[in-house]
């Protein structure tokens, strides 16, 4: 990876320098770059709110087709917060919807940035609109139960795309989004286990949900009424991790 000078926390990947000398041979250079542009205008955004609330972060990585910011702590932080921080990427949109119009109303640049909005809303992991999809499950069932279902929404939306845009120019996409649910897939487990044992570090909620199981809401403080003893969540970590390791 290369480190964009004055951002260490920001790198490209050696295949996108490739795909700009590419496109520069090709005499597409400025479109692409436009798009790209318009990408990272929507992960800065992300990156921003990431910043204001204090997220670890790994770094915003600039692929041939996209951008990613990767959070060490993403899932611990208060809800809310992660709420906002991905909805801001999708307001970016709106922004620079604006910003285009002002500029003269480029046809190219506008059917871009509103395709990248859609994109975006789609309920993929690791797409904004799945994540906003967990979040939302996660105030009215167990949270391990939620991403359940989130992955399973997830795949089925991917599948439903690959099914109705099967262009062959996209499948790089799509084995992009494959491999990173299949890698979900395999390490949500580990994410809950961080959840269960380190959030009381990061996010203070004020409600409590009273439970007479082993289940845990991510946005309460959870009580557990047992045997006519109550529990707090902190005193049941290790009944929680069971049932992870029992589905």
């Amino acid at each position: 990876m290369k480190s964009i000078l004055g951002w260490s926390d920001w790198c490209v990947h050696p295949f996108t320098l490739l795909y700009i000398m590419a496109a520069y041979l090709n005499d597409y250079v400025i479109e692409y770059l436009m798009a790209l542009g318009i990408v990272c205008f929507h992960e800065m955004f992300h990156y921003i709110f990431a910043k204001l609330y204090n997220f670890e972060i790994d770094c915003v990585e600039v692929l041939p087709f996209g951008a990613f910011l990767s959070l060490q702590d993403y899932g611990l932080h208060h809800i809310v917060e992660e709420l906002i921080t991905i909805l801001a990427g999708l307001c970016s949109h709106f922004f620079l919807y604006f910003i285009i119009l002002y500029l003269g109303a480029n046809p190219y640049l506008l059917a871009v940035n509103r395709l990248v909005f859609l994109f975006n809303i789609l309920p993929v992991y690791p797409l904004d609109g799945s994540k906003i999809i967990l979040l939302l499950l996660s105030t009215c069932m167990d949270y391990q139960k939620a991403i359940k279902l989130q992955i399973k929404i997830s795949i089925l939306a991917l599948s439903i795309l690959i099914i109705m845009q099967p262009q062959v120019s996209h499948f790089v996409v799509y084995g992009y989004l494959i491999y990173l649910n299949y890698q979900y897939i395999k390490e949500y487990r580990v994410y809950l286990v961080r959840l269960y044992t380190t959030r009381r570090q990061k996010a203070k909620y004020q409600r409590f949900k009273i439970h007479d199981r082993f289940v845990f809401y991510r946005p309460f403080q959870n009580m557990y009424q047992i045997n006519s003893a109550v529990y707090h969540e902190e005193e049941v970590v290790p009944e929680l991790i069971k049932t992870i390791k029992n589905n």
